[in-house]
């Protein structure tokens, strides 16, 4: 048995050997098993943070691995039967800037590591990674990382960059792919002020990305970050920018597409919203059903940052406020509202400070026309500071999160669930 064949027999056993049992507490407080699959990063370290990013689609799971400040990885997951096997491992594709590893300048424009795989996106065949710190000529502006597979391998094929890179622009901080039309958000771009947040939509022509367009708010705050999130469904896109307006209680802009071009039709704030909600921290689309969240809103204006989540339903083209979500079991500092995915017909939130920091994700579904909680999931092996719930991605019934300071062999090493969800 060679090298190569020996390694994948070990991540089988890995991965067989994580499946583990978790618990559905369902809003009547009855507890339902739910079967999930813990993965776990191949090399730990202390402080490796694998989880911090999660994309899924069809038999495919990517999670994104490394802290603030690491050069970061992906690993690649392939689904066979109930378990997961590793696929491959994408490491950062270019060379690594010295002052990255050493710290020798902290004035240098590469003090600071890429951190690849702080975002990752999956589709068919390709995988898309973010990272916000990565070299654009001798800045360090961000970029985006496209694989694809060929074969047995996935072979990196583009390096995607702002048409008008700037030094720690973020670019690559959030993404969203749909057909051939790919969006890259750099949040802390400057405009006429600083950080104030750009989107970008490149298009898929002649084996080439190619931009088509930049997305800016029309009322453009300084330190607004607009660009945090980023969902695209259909004929409209929605990004959010978690400081926006002057109080900073944070704001989403819906586009639509009009030809070649991508038109705000409305930008969205949150009802009795105040400074740092965090409204837009994360956003997500399914048909025409946008649902934002906003981690650090207070619940009823006392109890500090449980977190809520607002839905919208797109009327006539513009988004029109149908509910706000929270926990049924809310409390202080709980971040409801850190991560949001549709699994089928639920919308599944994530609230990563949840008991003692263990975390939690939320379910609700559309009951009597009303979204309703209707259970909330939390890690069979679960401990206090774990975060699990910090990420969250769907496909089909399927879910995956990142609990990326969960302990494996070194502390904070990180891990991430696959749960298929039956409720």
């Amino acid at each position: 048995m060679d090298f190569k064949e020996f390694r994948f027999v070990m991540v089988v056993l890995i991965v067989v050997l994580t499946i583990g049992v978790g618990f559905v507490t369902a809003a009547d407080g009855g507890p339902g098993p739910v079967q999930e699959v813990r993965l776990d990063p191949v090399a730990s370290t202390i402080e490796t943070e694998f989880g911090r990013s999660v994309a899924m689609d069809g038999n495919l799971v990517a999670v994104g691995m490394g802290g603030d400040g690491a050069i970061g990885s992906v690993h690649v997951y392939r689904r066979m039967g109930a378990t997961y096997v590793l696929d491959e491992i994408l490491a950062f594709p270019e060379a690594i800037p010295c002052d990255c590893l050493e710290a020798e300048d902290p004035d240098d424009a590469f003090g600071k590591c890429p951190e690849f795989g702080r975002t990752v996106a999956i589709q068919g065949d390709r995988i898309f990674v973010g990272a916000r710190f990565a070299p654009v000529g001798e800045i360090n502006a961000g970029a985006v990382y496209v694989f694809k597979k060929e074969g047995d391998s996935w072979l990196y094929t583009a390096k995607i960059v702002s048409p008008n890179p700037e030094a720690e622009d973020n670019f690559g901080r959030a993404v969203a792919v749909q057909g051939n039309l790919l969006v890259v958000t750099a949040r802390k771009e400057d405009q006429a002020s600083t950080d104030v947040g750009a989107g970008y939509v490149y298009q898929y022509k002649g084996g080439k990305w190619i931009y088509c367009t930049k997305l800016i708010a029309h009322d453009a705050n300084p330190s607004a970050y607009f660009g945090q999130s980023v969902a695209i469904q259909g004929e409209f896109l929605a990004i959010g920018a978690r400081n926006a307006d002057p109080q900073g209680a944070g704001g989403f802009y819906l586009f639509r597409r009009n030809g070649a071009d991508w038109i705000e039709v409305a930008k969205v704030s949150p009802p009795n919203g105040k400074n740092n909600d965090q409204y837009g921290f994360c956003i997500a689309m399914s048909g025409e059903t946008v649902v934002v969240g906003a981690r650090r809103m207070d619940q009823s204006g006392t109890v500090k940052d449980t977190g809520a989540a607002f839905v919208y339903t797109i009327t006539d083209g513009y988004p029109v406020l149908v509910t706000n979500l929270t926990a049924s079991d809310a409390s202080a500092v709980d971040e409801f509202g850190q991560s949001v995915a549709f699994v089928d017909d639920l919308i599944a939130i994530g609230a990563w400070k949840d008991d003692n920091k263990k975390g939690s994700i939320y379910l609700f579904r559309m009951i009597d026309g009303e979204w309703t909680e209707i259970g909330k999931i939390q890690a069979s092996d679960g401990q206090k500071g774990d975060e699990f719930g910090y990420s969250l991605a769907a496909f089909g019934n399927r879910m995956v999160t990142g609990a990326h300071k969960a302990d494996f062999i070194n502390p904070d090493a990180g891990a991430a669930y696959v749960i298929p969800v039956r409720l």
